[in-house]
């Protein structure tokens, strides 16, 4: 079968740096320093923003205000679940005066008042995290939808981690999510247990012990290409790496650039705490340069 490697595009910018966020819980002077250096590397095209929640704000206003030479470095402000939006706009503030900082979106949470509409205000992309609940995942998604501000600004974001109160989303919730985030015209983001290439222990009924970023890939692919909801779960299943590197590989299914735009369109990042892991992974198989 003839193959060809997918344009390096496909994974320009697509790993937003999470390494002050569980597990890593990286120090703010120690990610800041080690994102400096993944930007001098070869990964660097790669890399999304630094994200830091709205209490480490101060900590990196200190250490960036140490920064005198180079352009700002993007960052990603975090407020989450539970954490009033006010922190948000003041942490986004603090940033602001930084000369070495450059704040290009902002993160938070659904919330029933609808105070997240506030970060609207920030003139930023506002990525909003919602649930996984089949049954209220459509309402949430309906509210993103109907925010106001320009085509774009707000994304739909989705937690592919377990965390005490939930488990990791099945492959049909994550389906589900693509597809209605899809037909709502918004894009979306994806954050925490994405640290793999591929996916495992998504057979069966149980929760999956992890989702894979190449799986990923190729679920938004086929959803580009028309592929209905049942099909996307098929691709978030796929536990065989070959097979899945065939299927952004291979010469009739490989992507193009148009197809690669279309694709990134919709799913923009996801945030890792080892940035570097999920790259090595897939530069092993083969999809993408080092």
């Amino acid at each position: 079968m003839s193959t060809r490697t997918p344009p390096r595009s496909l994974f320009r910018g697509l790993v937003d740096d999470a390494a002050v966020f569980p597990p890593g819980n990286a120090p703010v002077a120690r990610a800041w320093e080690e994102h400096l250096r993944l930007r001098r590397e070869g990964y660097a095209d790669l890399l999304g923003p630094l994200l830091v929640g709205t209490g480490h704000a101060a900590g990196l206003a200190q250490v960036a205000g140490e920064e005198q030479d180079g352009a700002p470095v993007a960052v990603a402000v975090v407020c989450r679940p539970g954490t009033p939006v006010e922190e948000l706009l003041s942490a986004v503030a603090r940033l602001r005066v930084v000369a070495a900082v450059r704040v290009v979106s902002v993160e938070t949470a659904l919330d029933p008042a609808g105070s997240w509409r506030r970060a609207l205000d920030l003139e930023v992309p506002v990525a909003v995290e919602v649930g996984p609940d089949p049954g209220g995942m459509p309402r949430a998604l309906d509210a993103l939808a109907a925010a106001t501000g320009p085509a774009g600004r707000v994304l739909a974001k989705l937690r592919t981690q377990a965390t005490p109160q939930q488990p990791v989303p099945a492959p049909s919730e994550l389906a589900a999510f693509l597809v209605g985030a899809d037909a709502r015209d918004l894009p979306v983001k994806l954050t925490g247990g994405l640290h793999h290439a591929v996916a495992r222990g998504t057979a069966g009924g149980a929760p999956p012990e992890r989702h894979g970023v190449l799986n990923v890939l190729v679920a938004v692919a086929r959803l580009m290409d028309g592929a209905d909801e049942e099909a996307l779960v098929e691709a978030l299943r796929i536990e065989d790496a070959d097979r899945l590197v065939g299927a952004l590989t291979s010469e009739d299914a490989a992507p193009d650039e148009a197809a690669v735009t279309r694709l990134r369109h919709r799913f923009r990042s996801f945030g890792c705490c080892g940035v570097t892991d999920p790259l090595d992974e897939l530069a092993a198989l083969g999809v993408l340069t080092r």
